[in-house]
């Protein structure tokens, strides 16, 4: 799939995560309508629940509580050194953790 590109060049930037992931969930709600072939929302429900596929932003799987268990997300914290230097660290999950999560997190007028 030329996501990235097509993108751009439609709409003159990169696509930021919120599009591509917008896009992604269209793609599983016309999955989930081809494979309910109705519009009935228990069918469609049934479908989504079932859904187990791969897209260009990862794949798509869902637990019973409809979270998606097949792509995995990281979680980022505005971490600051002692010169004042301030980045995006990964804090979670501790498998690909650069740095430790901080927590309660200072007010800014401490940090």
């Amino acid at each position: 799939m030329t996501y990235d590109k097509d993108f751009t060049e439609m709409f003159g930037y990169a696509p930021p995560y919120q599009a591509a992931e917008s896009s992604a969930a269209l793609l599983v709600f016309k999955d989930a309508f081809e494979r309910a072939n109705s519009f009935d929302q228990k069918k469609v429900r049934d479908a989504l629940a079932a859904t187990d596929m791969q897209t260009f932003y990862g794949n798509i799987k869902f637990a019973p509580g409809g979270q998606n268990v097949s792509k995995p997300m990281v979680l980022f914290q505005v971490i600051c050194d002692s010169s004042g230097k301030c980045e995006n660290k990964v804090v979670a999950p501790l498998k690909w953790a650069s740095a430790k999560l901080i927590h309660p997190i200072p007010k800014w007028s401490e940090r």
